[in-house]
C-alpha cells in the first residue's frame, strides 16, 4: 500500500485505512563481523520501497552482552564500533519516524524520556507529559542534557546561565530537558 498513489477521489484513504503495509519499514541487516555497512542489495531495496536500513552484527552483539560494560566499551573501541546495535536500531527508527527524544527531570524526580515529532513545540511536549499541563502552559525551562550533566544539576546550570526560559512556540530539539511551568 505504501507504493500505491492515492486516488484523487479519496486523497485521505491511506491515512484513514492505516494498512499495515503502509507503515514505515526499517530493515535490520545482520552482517559479518568484518562489515560495518548495510549490503548494497539491502540498501538498494530499502531505498526503492521508501524504507530505511541499519547494519548490525548479531555475533558481535551477542559476545558484547556477555562482557561487563567497561570491557564491552573497550572491545567496541577496538573494533571501531561507536554504539551498540540496539542504539543503531533505535536511532534508525527515530530517524525513519522523524522523532526526537526529550526528557523531564527534577531535583527530586528521576529523569524520564519522552518522544515527539521533530519540529513540534514545547507546548506539544507539555501535552505528551499530560493534557492538563498543556492546557495550563505558561513557560518552559529548557536545557540540553549534555549541558545539564556538565553543569552538575539545575542549580549550577542556573548559576552558569545555561538554563533558558522558553515560550510555547519554542521548537524542541533532540536531547532537551524540559521543566514545564503551568497553572492548574
Amino acid at each position: 500500500a505504501r507504493s500505491v498513489p492515492a486516488r484523487d477521489a479519496a486523497p485521505q484513504a491511506l491515512r484513514n485505512l492505516s494498512p499495515l503495509t503502509g507503515k514505515p519499514v526499517l530493515y535490520v541487516a545482520n552482517v559479518d563481523e568484518s562489515e560495518d555497512a548495510v549490503p548494497s542489495v539491502v540498501a538498494d531495496h530499502a531505498a526503492a520501497v521508501g524504507a530505511a536500513a541499519v547494519a548490525i552484527s548479531s555475533r558481535i552483539e551477542a559476545e558484547l552482552t556477555e562482557l561487563d560494560d567497561e570491557e564491552a566499551a573497550t572491545m567496541r573501541e577496538e573494533l571501531g564500533i561507536g554504539e551498540t546495535g540496539l542504539d543503531r536500531v533505535v536511532r534508525g527508527a527515530f530517524g525513519l519516524l522523524d522523532l526526537i527524544a526529550f526528557f523531564t527531570a527534577g531535583e527530586d524526580k528521576p529523569a524520564q524520556s519522552w518522544h515527539l515529532r521533530r519540529g513540534l513545540t514545547a507546548w506539544h511536549a507539555a501535552g505528551e507529559i499530560h493534557s492538563d499541563i498543556q492546557r495550563g502552559f505558561v513557560r518552559a525551562e529548557v536545557i540540553g542534557w549534555e549541558a545539564l550533566v556538565d553543569a552538575g544539576g539545575y542549580a549550577p546550570a542556573r548559576d552558569r546561565g545555561v538554563l533558558r526560559l522558553e515560550g510555547r512556540d519554542y521548537r524542541m530539539t533532540d536531547g532537551d530537558v524540559i521543566t514545564v511551568k503551568f497553572t492548574p
